[in-house]
C-alpha cells in the first residue's frame, strides 16, 4: 500500500512539475521564468546579430569587405585607366611566391602552358574530365593585373573564389608570376 502512495505521489508531483514549466520558453525544466520576460536579444532571432563593420580587419588579417561593391570593382579593372594597380614589385622572392601559389591553386585547371584541348580549354586532367577553365596565359594579356587580381579572389561563374585561402599580397605575386609566363614562348 505505501508502495502505491508513493508511486502515485510521485507520478502527481511530476505532471505538477511539468505543467508549472509549460508557459517557460526553455527546454529544460524551469521553475523560475523570470528571466525570460525581459528585453533581451535572443539567440538565432533574425537581427539579433549586428553586421561587420565594413574595412574592418578580423583577427585571421582578412578585411571586411562591402558585398555591394563586389562586381564594381571587376568592371572598373576591366578599363586599363581606372583598374587597380599591382603595388608589388616583380622581385625573386615575389615570382618565386607567385610560381608556388599559381601552381597551388591556379595550375591545376588553367595550366602553365599556351596548349589548348579540341573544345578550346587548357589541357590538363581537369579538363580532359569536363572542366571548362581557360589557358589562363593565353587570356591575360588582355585584362589589366586588378581585374586578374579580383578574378583570383572573387572567382566567375565556374571558377571558385581563392579570396579566402590566398592573401592580398600572395594575388598579386600570383599576377606577377602570370606576368612572367606571358613573356616566355
Amino acid at each position: 500500500m505505501k508502495v502505491r502512495i508513493l508511486l502515485f505521489a510521485g507520478i502527481f508531483l511530476l505532471v505538477l512539475l511539468i505543467a508549472a514549466n509549460l508557459p517557460a520558453k526553455s527546454t529544460v525544466f524551469t521553475l523560475i521564468t523570470d528571466m525570460f520576460n525581459q528585453i533581451s536579444i535572443k539567440p538565432q532571432k533574425k537581427g539579433s546579430m549586428n553586421a561587420f563593420v565594413i574595412g574592418a580587419v578580423s583577427v585571421d588579417g582578412s578585411e571586411i569587405e562591402d558585398p555591394e561593391d563586389r562586381f564594381s570593382r571587376i568592371v572598373r579593372d576591366i578599363i586599363s585607366e581606372t583598374a587597380t594597380p599591382n603595388p608589388t614589385k616583380p622581385d625573386a622572392v615575389s615570382l618565386a611566391d607567385g610560381n608556388l601559389k599559381f601552381d597551388t591553386y591556379c595550375a591545376v585547371c588553367h595550366g602553365t602552358t599556351r596548349e589548348i584541348n579540341k573544345e578550346g580549354f587548357a589541357k590538363t586532367k581537369i579538363n580532359e574530365l569536363g572542366m571548362i577553365a581557360p589557358a589562363v596565359i593565353i587570356l591575360t594579356p588582355f585584362f589589366s593585373d586588378g581585374y586578374i587580381y579580383h578574378k583570383a579572389k572573387y572567382g566567375g561563374s565556374v571558377m571558385p573564389a581563392m579570396g579566402y585561402a590566398v592573401a592580398a599580397r600572395e594575388r598579386w605575386n600570383i599576377v606577377n608570376h602570370i606576368r612572367t609566363l606571358e613573356k616566355q614562348k
